[in-house]
């Protein structure tokens, strides 16, 4: 038997453990770049300046390569009857039933626009099945970062405080607190 293992990132459903992981990775290249917080560089500027998709979709990619390499295995290898096997007995136990990870690779592929009815007749062919992927990860990588782009336009219109009592007297400025108003005044001429 060949030991194939495999890095646990393949295997994870929980979404708490990717988003933990993307923030590391935008951690690491701007430190990489030298950009620091203070610039206001926004994550989808410094994935671009990177080349590189974000931490979803490169996990998004890895599950669904190794779900079509575990298909193409033969029969009666433990991946492979694991994915495909079902238990005769056994109780969960009571409220929302943990992911599975058969729950997350339906997931991927309804994201990168595979439909599940005829998934494994798409991973039969290994290279018609990279292609299929390599083109609905670039489409799902679009629709993050344009995401990203809207809830940063919402954001920024929504911003948009009341008008409070905290008003310079030198220049009409609204500091919203009164250490604001204090800390803007020291700096007002």
């Amino acid at each position: 038997m060949r030991g194939e293992r495999r890095p646990l990132c393949e295997t994870w459903t929980y979404a708490r453990q990717e988003k933990r992981l993307n923030v590391f990775h935008l951690r690491c290249l701007r430190r990489i770049f030298g950009i620091s917080w203070k610039d206001r560089v926004t994550n989808t500027a410094i994935l671009e300046q990177a080349g590189i998709p974000t931490m979803h979709t490169l996990l998004r990619q890895r599950r669904l390569r190794w779900l079509g390499h575990v298909h193409r295995m033969n029969d009666g290898r433990i991946p492979k009857d694991i994915l495909y096997g079902e238990l005769a007995s056994g109780k969960r136990p009571p409220g929302r039933p943990q992911l599975r990870y058969k729950d997350v690779c339906k997931r991927d592929l309804r994201e990168v626009d595979i439909e599940l009815d005829n998934w494994e007749e798409l991973a039969d062919d290994c290279s018609r099945w990279r292609q299929g992927l390599h083109k609905g990860l670039q489409k799902g990588e679009m629709k993050i970062r344009q995401l990203a782009q809207e809830k940063r336009a919402h954001k920024k219109h929504t911003k948009d405080l009341p008008d409070t009592q905290y008003i310079c007297k030198r220049c009409s400025k609204d500091c919203h607190s009164r250490v604001g108003l204090h800390s803007h005044n020291r700096r007002c001429k």
